[in-house]
């Protein structure tokens, strides 16, 4: 069957059943779950630690230029030449395009479709790197919530074995909860008007098999770095 054909598909059958799902999602309660830690004063250093727990590598700095630094450090380490990105102007680092013209690095379209979608794959696969910034930083869990979209794409954090993820102190937020609150105040009903869905990062790519035996980066990138912006300048 078609691409085509499975997405009328599944177009026709969501029309049919949507008043059926509203009305089931309307009797759902929608108050925000609770908290699994006490209160934190800090919740940048509560992210730190929850994510250091999580085997996740987190650099506090306090300037663009000191954040373009680690950047530039994790980008020599793995001799990167290729890397997959958010857009530029949504990470909202100044100096980014500079660095990456500096260093003679490509930026690759993250575009998988048609029919050349294996080539496209092959060669997006050759990134050591992927840059990206986040929608909320969740300081509970030490998570990562990306709202995916245009310009935003879902491969420029879980394709190349390492990721960069460049994250705002006033991202951070203290719950799931929180996080849903934000992006119903900020799209409302029209969350997924630009995109599939929304992904939730909690340290690198892990799993384990019967014998409870630890893999990293089965299902994602074995490495998660977060550059985490205190100031402005």
């Amino acid at each position: 069957m078609s691409r085509e054909r499975i997405l009328s598909t599944l177009h026709t059958s969501l029309a049919s059943s949507r008043p059926w799902l509203e009305a089931e999602a309307a009797k759902v309660p929608h108050a925000p779950p609770p908290y699994v830690l006490p209160p934190a004063d800090d919740l940048p250093a509560q992210f730190v630690a929850e994510l250091t727990k999580l085997e996740g590598k987190p650099y506090l700095v306090a300037s663009h230029t000191e954040a373009l630094a680690i950047i530039a450090r994790l980008l020599d380490e793995r001799q990167a030449r290729q890397l997959l990105a958010w857009d530029l102007d949504q990470l909202e680092l100044p100096g980014l395009a500079a660095l990456l013209t500096q260093r003679g690095i490509t930026l690759l379209a993250p575009s998988v479709r048609g029919d050349t979608r294996q080539a496209q794959l092959q060669t997006l696969d050759l990134a050591p790197v992927c840059l990206s910034g986040v929608t909320c930083a969740i300081a509970e869990s030490g998570s990562l919530a990306l709202r995916h979209g245009p310009g935003r794409p879902r491969l420029a954090s879980l394709l190349a074995p390492t990721h960069i993820a460049v994250v705002r102190a006033d991202q951070i937020v203290r719950g799931l909860g929180d996080f849903f609150a934000y992006m119903h105040g900020a799209y409302g009903a029209d969350i997924f008007t630009q995109t599939s869905n929304l992904t939730l990062i909690s340290g690198p790519s892990r799993t384990a098999d019967i014998e409870m035996t630890l893999s990293l980066g089965i299902h994602g990138p074995p490495e998660l770095h977060v550059v985490l912006l205190m100031g402005a300048a």
